[in-house]
């Protein structure tokens, strides 16, 4: 027991203790949250040194809880500058240091090798054990320099050899020597395997089979079945390690079946098939010699998989390199969504993004960006540009920007007049917008599940609450999903500490995976919280809105959701070559400015090995309800899945042909042409029509005039509708900041929502005059392209919601294939630079 016990301690040093630790406390009356979160890093530093080892990651996990008197990028800051500056830290404070830091967001791990090293060989074997075992975390991987990362490994091989060492320190040495990639370590974890003392045995094996790279075999899993025989945490703890290896070896025997196949060249007659028709394609397809043979093989991967499920593909190198940037949603360049203007086909900034350097140099929506230093853009690639603007941070970028109203000319000639000067920076990808509305109703739109969602969520909450936010619209109608952590941590925000968010439930587990919060609500239970889904609604969004809705916290608005409630896992092709390079930055993603190590074919960029995103499990929401919505093979609608709503919300149908007028007028330059003749003189007076208009059209100058110059049978209100958005485009260029998707003035489910949460605080909507003024709950539409309405064309971040709609088409919903094209056509993705 002892064994077991001091191994799994090491191994999750911020493992909850079997004692609750004294709480933490986080507010004081009249004291401001950052000053007070400071002095309590400080005094929760200074009294480690009276802590026991378990006392201490009781108390980091603690201390993550004090983040919501600022935000993690505070508490983080605070740490690494105590761990910087720890002259005054004893080996407690410094343990709890970096065992907080580790549970936050992205840490450098020099600062935190710098300050563990000096606890290895510690006198108090305790200490030595414990950073040697912190050092073995992952943030480690990305340790620099070299050498760096080489002599800590030495360092720690050398203390793993001293035979005047009690051995739990010396294991936990070699273990850590392993972890930096010193093969020295993984040796003297072998001789401990070997020793005739049945404790030392044990040890060592349990300290091996922890790494899930290390076989399970020979002496290793003769020792482990032994131990698996006893009743004791030891033998518990073999057994896991025992199944866990059942399941790899499952893994590695179907790949060397599949390898011995084709080094025998024993193929399977239909591998043979494939191969006879891949010739048949390229030598008698009318578009044969179009594709390459690769290309054809990476399309019958696909095919195969989509034939498994719609979630699994294929992922070349380039789609993978895409797919990651998603997810990570940094990178270094200007920082501003971009496409080409389909309307001028110039390469233009759909919309800055307001706190990148684009918008401090003064660029701005509809800004045609011509050449980028001594290079024309007109005619080239859009992928190609973007490149081009992507670069290292602190480098500087020099655009020529052409804006209406000047000289066409000026496209192809260029003056100096028309430079601005642009210092890259690494740019982070917001996950949505916010805004308060009246009566302090709080609204934010989470439109991705990206590394950065429950940050970008979490400072838009808390600068509410500082204004006085009483309710919480959170609206997901146009989220198609992302990273599973990040669902929980957005959930986390929401319910007390303990909540199941999800689970998962594989045929590779004998029980489901489950994620529970981890730290309590940022937000009062007793806020209302109103969620707001579409049928675009998917994937980790689904999550966070099933798992409010189950645990009580919020209720539902809208349509019913996606229902994809599947998990998908990306895996290496076995045997694919990729390049590797120096990651600078630490991001995982090759930046042209890193040099590149290994170039296995000589072309001067990184390729990525391909992947396979292969579908794994399914999720459960907490009530072990699942939303996946199941399809057959020919493509046919078994089981609906998704999540309905607490409150049926349509979003009224539009005519086919006041679509197509509206389509038209919006790619005129009519509507822009008059807000920018009328934008001095009535600037004021717009700011606040863009906020609310009361759906008054003599608020607007010269409306009647506009309603001619346009020579539209639309309907006044249409036309003012329109003219709004243009004016929400041109307001929030002017002021920085992005307007949230939903809209309190034309937005039925907005308004429904709205409704919901002043109903919970005991108040009418007539209470409330600029609600009273435009809310029309009675206007919900019936038609079946209700969802059409949230597709806007100027938004720039369609991509997510244009790869949902080709899901749909190719199977997945009950939209007309001519609606879609539709669409596809008018919100192919503005891409971001």
């Amino acid at each position: 027991m002892l064994l077991a016990t001091l191994l799994l301690l090491a191994l999750t040093p911020a493992a909850a203790p079997a004692a609750a630790p004294a709480p933490v406390v986080l507010v004081q009356a009249g004291q401001a949250a950052a000053p007070q979160l400071e002095g309590l890093v400080a005094r929760e530093l200074a009294n480690a040194r009276d802590l026991d080892l378990d006392e201490i990651w009781a108390r980091s996990q603690a201390l993550r809880e004090a983040e919501r008197l600022g935000d993690r990028a505070e508490l983080d800051r605070l740490l690494d500058e105590a761990l910087r500056d720890r002259g005054q830290l004893t080996p407690g404070g410094v343990l709890l240091a970096a065992a907080a830091r580790l549970q936050g967001g992205e840490a450098d791990p020099g600062v935190l090798a710098d300050a563990l090293e000096p606890l290895l060989g510690h006198a108090d074997g305790r200490f030595g054990i414990a950073a040697a075992e912190l050092l073995t975390r992952p943030t480690f991987r990305t340790l620099r320099p070299a050498e760096r990362k080489q002599e800590l490994g030495k360092r720690l091989v050398a203390l793993a050899e001293d035979g005047e060492l009690a051995p739990e320190q010396r294991v936990a040495y070699a273990r850590a020597a392993f972890a930096f990639g010193d093969l020295s370590g993984r040796s003297i974890l072998r001789e401990f395997l070997r020793s005739s003392d049945p404790a030392l045995s044990a040890l060592g094996a349990l300290t091996m089979a922890a790494n899930p790279s290390e076989p399970v075999e020979g002496p290793l899993r003769e020792r482990l079945e032994r131990l698996a025989e006893l009743p004791t945490p030891d033998g518990r703890l073999a057994q896991s390690f025992l199944r866990r290896a059942e399941v790899d070896e499952l893994r590695i025997r179907q790949y060397k079946d599949l390898r011995r196949t084709l080094s025998t060249g024993k193929m399977d007659p239909k591998f043979e098939e494939l191969d006879s028709i891949l010739d048949m394609v390229q030598g008698f397809h009318i578009e044969g010699d179009a594709p390459s043979r690769d290309e054809l093989v990476e399309a019958a991967i696909n095919g195969m998989l989509q034939w498994m499920d719609q979630h699994s593909s294929y992922l070349s190198s380039d789609s993978f390199a895409k797919f990651y940037q998603d997810l990570e949603a940094e990178y270094g360049g200007i920082g501003a969504y971009v496409n080409e203007n389909p309307d001028t086909g110039l390469f233009s900034i759909v919309r800055p993004i307001y706190s990148g350097p684009a918008y401090k140099a003064d660029l701005r929506s509809d800004d045609a960006i011509v050449r980028i230093d001594d290079w024309p853009t007109l005619g080239k690639p859009v992928d190609e540009i973007i490149k081009h603007l992507k670069g290292q941070p602190g480098t500087s970028v020099r655009l020529y920007i052409w804006r209406r109203g000047m000289d066409g000319e000026l496209i192809d000639r260029p003056t100096e007049d028309m430079i601005v000067d642009v210092i890259r920076e690494q740019i982070e990808i917001p996950a949505g917008a916010w805004q308060l509305l009246p009566g302090k109703i709080g609204m934010v739109e989470l439109s991705t599940f990206s590394r950065v969602a429950m940050k970008g969520l979490r400072e838009s909450i808390l600068e509410m609450q500082d204004e006085g936010m009483r309710a919480l619209v959170l609206d997901m109608r146009r989220n198609s999903g992302g990273l599973l952590t990040q669902a929980r941590e957005v959930a986390d925000l929401f319910l007390p500490k303990g909540k199941v968010v999800v689970s998962q439930e594989s045929r590779l587990r004998d029980e489901p995976d489950v994620l529970s919060t981890r730290f309590p609500a940022l937000v009062d239970e007793s806020m209302p919280i109103i969620v707001l889904t579409s049928r675009f609604t998917a994937s980790a969004a689904e999550i966070v809105a099933g798992a409010l809705r189950d645990h009580g916290r919020a209720a539902l608005v809208g349509r019913r959701t996606f229902g994809k409630g599947s998990v998908q896992q990306l895996l290496p092709v076995d045997g694919a070559l990729e390049d590797e390079w120096d990651d600078q930055d630490g991001d995982n993603i090759w930046d042209p400015w890193e040099p590149i190590l290994v170039d296995h074919d000589g072309d001067g960029v990184v390729d990525y090995a391909p992947r396979i995103k292969l579908t794994i499990a399914r999720y459960l929401l907490p009530s072990g309800e699942s939303i996946h919505r199941e399809l057959d093979s020919e493509g046919s609608l078994l089981s609906a899945g998704g999540i309905e709503p607490d409150h049926e919300v349509r979003l009224p149908s539009i005519e086919s042909w006041r679509f197509r007028e509206q389509r038209r007028v919006l790619q005129s330059d009519v509507l822009r042409s008059y807000v920018d003749n009328h934008w001095e003189a009535h600037r004021e007076r717009f700011e606040l029509l863009a906020v609310n208009d009361g759906k008054d059209t003599e608020r607007y100058p010269d409306f009647s005039r506009l309603m001619v110059d346009l020579e539209t049978t639309l309907p006044r209100d249409d036309v003012r509708r329109m003219l709004r958005e243009e004016l929400r485009r041109r307001v929030q260029d002017e002021r920085g900041q992005e307007f949230p998707f939903g809209d309190f003035v034309e937005d039925v489910q907005v308004q429904k929502a709205i409704q919901l949460a002043l109903e919970q605080l005991g108040e009418q909507v007539d209470d409330i005059t600029e609600y009273g003024q435009v809310f029309d709950l009675e206007a919900v539409g019936s038609a079946e392209d209700d969802d059409l309405a949230i597709m806007r064309p100027d938004s720039p971040d369609l991509h997510r919601a244009s790869a949902l709609l080709r899901e749909a088409r190719d199977g997945g919903a009950s939209l007309s294939r001519k609606e879609l094209d539709i669409l596809l056509e008018l919100i192919d993705s503005a891409q971001h630079d």
